[in-house]
């Protein structure tokens, strides 16, 4: 065997001697030196990629570059992944936005050779764009259409408007404007009220569930909910984390006769995990990671597919609540996770199960499942 005075580069760019280098072959020394060049290139070509990028391996931390160390100085070779990042489980590819030092990222993870890759930049600021915003005023026009050829009978003798017809459209009409409406107040500078106190998230989900889930069934979806806990309690507004659950639901319900919600808690890391699934046809990669994406170009949503403002909505919202966002496809799913943080908001602070919430007279659930629910469901009383 020969010895060979050879330095093996590592990723924080220090390099060292083998300590047993006269016991290794030329060929074995020869093959270290060579994995080691390629493991010092890809760190160099990850410090030049302009997005924050993390190697993870078994959910701890391989190598990350100079971008992602400057978002999030914590990461550490060997270290376990910050708690506000959510893995897609498996070989599944995911994308979803976290919140880190009150600033929130929009990332996407996939699985390579060494385990998974994981992308992150911040956030553009939440705000109309020019794709949700022509397929917002689509929609509009469609909605506004409906309400003008359901009132037209009335105006003529004889003629007749079924009143569920007329309130399903109104219902509809008021959850576009007022979903406009929250996107204008997160990108203004005061942003959309927010009021936190220390609430029962078992308890949101639990009501939620039953005020929907006979709603839902009438239209052929059946919704259950899985629940680790009988409470959990988190720091939260229980009015907009109930806008969350109901449009993460509705979202599931549109391309799937069943939806799941199950409840768990990362006690490790201090979160509670809400996720709802349901059965539909598998996206790519790339159309998971553009739904965060607010630059042009992502395409109109089809017909039926409402205005595309429901992912943005809920992107804020778990923002406000520093949480975590992941949607990923697998065991023939989309799944949507959100992670929060839990505990009490202060030390004696009151716990409360949100109840809901009517909005200019009508009903919230029946609005947030408008687009799902037969014209039966409504009535004239809702708007008195």
């Amino acid at each position: 065997m020969e010895k060979f005075d050879i330095l093996f580069p590592t990723l924080n760019n220090r390099h060292f001697v083998h300590p047993n280098i006269e016991m290794l072959p030329r060929r074995a020394v020869l093959a270290r030196r060579e994995h080691y060049f390629m493991l010092d290139s890809i760190q160099s070509l990850l410090d030049a990629f302009p997005e924050g990028a993390i190697q993870i391996r078994e959910g701890a931390v391989l190598s990350a570059n100079a971008m992602a160390r400057n978002y999030l100085p914590e990461l550490t070779a060997g270290a376990p992944l910050p708690p506000c990042v959510i893995l897609p489980e498996g070989e599944e590819t995911g994308a979803g936005s976290f919140t880190a030092r009150d600033i929130c990222y929009t990332y996407s993870c996939a699985s390579n050779r060494d385990g998974q890759l994981l992308l992150f930049r911040p956030a553009p600021q939440t705000a109309l764009t020019g794709r949700q915003l022509t397929g917002a005023l689509q929609q509009l026009r469609t909605l506004l259409g409906e309400v003008m050829a359901e009132v037209g009978p009335a105006t003529v003798p004889g003629g007749e408007v079924p009143a569920a017809d007329f309130s399903k459209s109104m219902h509809r009409l008021f959850r576009l404007i007022g979903n406009l409406d929250y996107l204008d107040q997160a990108a203004g500078e005061a942003g959309v009220s927010f009021r936190p106190v220390t609430m029962d998230l078992a308890g949101l989900c639990w009501h939620t569930v039953r005020l929907a889930g006979p709603l839902l069934r009438e239209a052929g979806v059946a919704l259950e909910l899985k629940s680790s806990s009988s409470s959990m309690l988190i720091p939260g507004d229980p009015e907009l984390l109930q806008k969350l659950l109901l449009t993460l639901v509705s979202n599931a319900a549109r391309e799937s006769d069943g939806v799941r919600v199950v409840l768990t808690r990362n006690r490790q890391a201090n979160r509670a995990l809400v996720t709802v699934s349901g059965s539909g046809g598998e996206p790519s990669g790339r159309q998971l990671t553009s739904l965060f994406q607010r630059g042009p170009g992502n395409g109109l949503p089809l017909p039926g597919q409402g205005a595309g403002l429901g992912i943005s909505i809920a992107q804020d919202i778990v923002s406000l609540h520093r949480g975590t966002l992941l949607t990923q496809w697998g065991k023939g799913a989309l799944a949507v996770t959100i992670g929060l943080p839990t505990g009490p908001l202060s030390g004696r602070a009151s716990v409360r199960t949100p109840m809901a919430q009517r909005d200019g007279g009508l009903d919230p659930v029946l609005m947030e499942l408008s687009d799902l629910l037969p014209s039966s469901l409504f009535g004239m009383e809702e708007l008195d």
